[in-house]
């Protein structure tokens, strides 16, 4: 597949474009979901030393054959792989039950962040109701202006069926708690619908455009 004119900006699939006609995205809903990734996302300079992020998003821990039909994650491998890695600045969501189990195997110097979900609780549930879930995350750099360690924001949904998928506010949540900025490469390691990557390379091409034809803006890059 092409990667340049002949292929969605999202979705990366190949478009039909006739030879009067240059378009960026195959159809509304692309389109619409790039707009409103970048409306959620603040624009930010390109960096002259990208770096190498690692994002993680495995079935949580006791859901993966329930939910996805594969043996359980090795959570203690899976965390050596990014902290002995070349990664500037990982992160790896879990959930609240699972985070007694996780948090241990992490690094000191790794922080927890939280993404809440403003959604009600059934009348027909007892006791705690869990509405939201733990990110640990270790930052490859400290930006300014600062960012929250939580986020409220309601869970996807478009992008498919897939459980577990997260909304395009997170995304560019996400970005920020790293510390990342355009020209960056992020892996993903768990891509699932691959929203997380289509969101960092639609904000970091945003970016990078924009860079082009203006000036310099208030964003700095810190040393973490």
């Amino acid at each position: 597949m092409n990667d340049g004119a002949r292929v969605c900006s999202w979705c990366r699939r190949e478009l039909e474009v006739t030879t009067t006609e240059r378009r960026r995205f195959c159809g509304q809903r692309c389109r619409q979901a790039a707009f409103r990734l970048r409306r959620s996302s603040e624009t930010l300079e390109a960096t002259s030393r990208p770096l190498v992020f690692a994002y993680a998003d495995p079935p949580y821990p006791g859901f993966a054959r329930k939910l996805y039909r594969r043996r359980e994650v090795n959570h203690e491998a899976l965390i050596s792989s990014l902290e002995y890695s070349d990664y500037a600045g990982w992160a790896l969501s879990t959930s609240a039950r699972g985070l007694k189990e996780i948090l241990p195997l992490c690094p000191e110097r790794a922080r927890i962040c939280a993404w809440v979900k403003p959604i009600g609780v059934s009348s027909k549930t007892r006791g705690l109701h869990n509405t939201w879930e733990p990110v640990i995350v270790v930052p490859g750099r400290a930006l300014q202006p600062g960012v929250r360690d939580w986020l409220s924001a309601q869970p996807a949904r478009r992008g498919g069926t897939l459980p577990g998928r997260k909304p395009l506010a997170f995304c560019a949540w996400l970005f920020r708690i790293l510390g990342m900025l355009p020209g960056d490469e992020l892996v993903d390691i768990f891509p699932g619908t691959g929203i997380v990557s289509r969101s960092w390379r639609e904000l970091s091409r945003a970016s990078l455009l924009e860079d082009r034809h203006a000036p310099a803006g208030a964003t700095k890059e810190l040393a973490s």
